[in-house]
Order: C-alpha cells, then sequence, then structure tokens
C-alpha cells in the first residue's frame, strides 16, 4: 500500500491512528452551513459562530476548513436581461 500512496513506511504508522484535529470544528462549521440551506460563506459562518456558540474562531481557519473538506456555498446570481442591438 505504501509504494501505490509513494509514501514511506515510517510515514504510514506515524500518521495511521491520528485523529484530525480540524474535526470537531467542522462538524460545527457544518452544522452552521447547513442551517443557511448551503448559502452562507465563510465570513457568515464566522459571525454565525460567534452569535450561536460564542465561539471566535479566525476567518482564515474557517476557510481552510471549509476548502479541506469541500464545502461550498450556492450562490444566486441574477439573470440578466439579454437585449438585441439593432443597427
Amino acid at each position: 500500500m505504501c509504494t501505490v500512496l509513494e509514501i514511506s513506511k515510517r510515514t504510514y504508522y506515524k500518521y495511521r491512528n491520528s485523529e484530525d484535529k480540524d474535526y470537531y470544528d467542522y462538524l460545527i462549521i457544518k452544522e452552521i452551513f447547513d442551517e443557511s440551506k448551503g448559502t452562507y460563506g465563510y465570513r457568515r459562518i464566522t459571525e454565525g459562530l460567534m452569535i450561536k456558540y460564542g465561539v471566535i474562531f479566525n476567518h482564515k481557519k474557517v476557510l481552510r476548513i471549509m476548502e479541506k473538506y469541500g464545502i461550498k456555498p450556492k450562490y444566486a446570481r441574477k439573470k440578466q436581461k439579454k437585449t438585441e442591438k439593432f443597427i
């Protein structure tokens, strides 16, 4: 398995039982993200953490965790009217 992953055996055994330090923060961030129906970005989530839980997170940490776990908000775009130009 180490040859397929292109890592040494020492690295594999070092990290195989380690716990991800961001996982519990991810669960809190995911909860606020789901409450917003997937529309909050990292700025609003940072604010929501402070309001709901009273926890202060750095916005850079929230952004890093969102990128790490693939949390991406949906952005609503306004449809532009298509006009034809007559010459």
